[in-house]
């Protein structure tokens, strides 16, 4: 991989307000990286990637439907039963460079721990509050094992019912209910709340409003339809963030997308960059097949094959190009993908 500080005006953007001992750039028209750092740009934030999908390929057990409960039941209670592969798992995220983990907490909702006759996940005896503290802890934990990293925790707020599924959203009071118990069980363990893979405007609308009890900076990432820049529910993100905006008491700090093809993530970034211009705003994109994108060319069984290298240079590049100052990965984005990415970024040689 070549990590080079080539002279070209993008590779300038991703690298001048995180590495300020590159080589200036020669010209009389473009000024020298060191008079850029002055005026650059918030550094980019490098996420992780996908946590699910990193603790199949650790030996959890992942079955069942894309983004349906039962697929994640195994995520959920491995918190308890198997602690040590998920604090291994954020370890792998950390040590390829991820600044922002966020808690292995998606599948710890009532409608999955319902599926499972664990004693962990009894909802009778408070299975999903000690679940979702678990999964703080368990992040916790990893941070504290590089402490020289200043890692920060993200608090998951997932959806939830089935992913990708805004037809099964509940009522806005019910969710605002489960959402601010979830949100007070992580704030503990937690820097941010992330409300993630919201696909309607209720949704994320309901999330922010449970966890603005908590008082913590609050990132909310909605979930896009696979071939437009709109919410699964075909909301409009100008919809979406008007709403999230006007919650009362929100500490709201950015604006993301994520659990969607990198492809319709590009259209819609410049889009909430001219929505929301005193926010950060990011990404995180999926590298598996969902099942719109099952048939695309280049795919190896349930993953695409998308190089470390294709998605940073294809995508990810130019999401910071266009005002994106948090980037990471989701389902089917693996260590190797948020390594590659964070040489790039920091300019650090291979």
């Amino acid at each position: 991989m070549d990590c080079s500080c080539a002279p070209n005006a993008a590779r300038r953007i991703r690298t001048l307000s995180n590495q300020v001992d590159c080589q200036p750039i020669a010209s009389a028209s473009v000024p020298t990286l060191k008079q850029q750092v002055v005026s650059s740009p918030t550094p980019v934030t490098i996420l992780d990637g996908g946590m699910g999908h990193q603790l199949k390929a650790m030996g959890v057990e992942i079955s069942g439907p894309v983004g349906s409960m039962r697929r994640f039941l195994g995520v959920a209670v491995a918190n308890t039963e198997q602690p040590e592969l998920v604090r291994d798992a954020h370890l792998a995220y950390i040590d390829a460079g991820a600044e922002v983990i966020t808690t292995n907490s998606y599948a710890c909702v009532p409608k999955c721990l319902e599926q499972s006759s664990a004693e962990c996940a009894n909802l009778k005896n408070g299975g999903l509050t000690k679940l979702v503290a678990a999964a703080g802890q368990r992040a916790k934990d990893s941070c504290n094992l590089r402490p020289g990293r200043g890692v920060k925790v993200a608090g998951s707020l997932p959806p939830l019912a089935d992913s990708y599924r805004p037809d099964l959203v509940g009522p806005f009071a019910e969710n605002v209910e489960q959402y601010t118990i979830i949100a007070n069980s992580i704030a503990p363990f937690s820097d941010y709340l992330l409300c993630e893979t919201m696909s309607t405007v209720d949704e994320a609308r309901a999330a922010v409003t449970g966890a603005a009890s908590t008082g913590l900076p609050i990132w909310v990432s909605w979930t896009l339809t696979e071939d437009m820049p709109l919410l699964r529910s075909g909301e409009t993100i100008k919809e979406a963030f008007e709403a999230v905006r006007g919650v009362e008491g929100a500490n709201l700090q950015a604006c993301l997308f994520n659990c969607s093809s990198p492809e319709v993530i590009s259209l819609a970034i410049p889009m909430l960059r001219d929505l929301a211009p005193g926010l950060q705003i990011g990404a995180y994109a999926n590298g598996f097949c969902s099942t719109k994108t099952g048939s695309l060319v280049g795919t190896q069984g349930e993953y695409r094959d998308l190089t470390p290298e294709q998605y940073y240079e294809e995508f990810a590049a130019k999401w910071i190009e266009d005002g994106a100052t948090i980037i990471g990965g989701c389902c089917g984005v693996f260590p190797r993908h948020i390594a590659h990415m964070t040489q790039q970024v920091r300019c650090e040689p291979c």
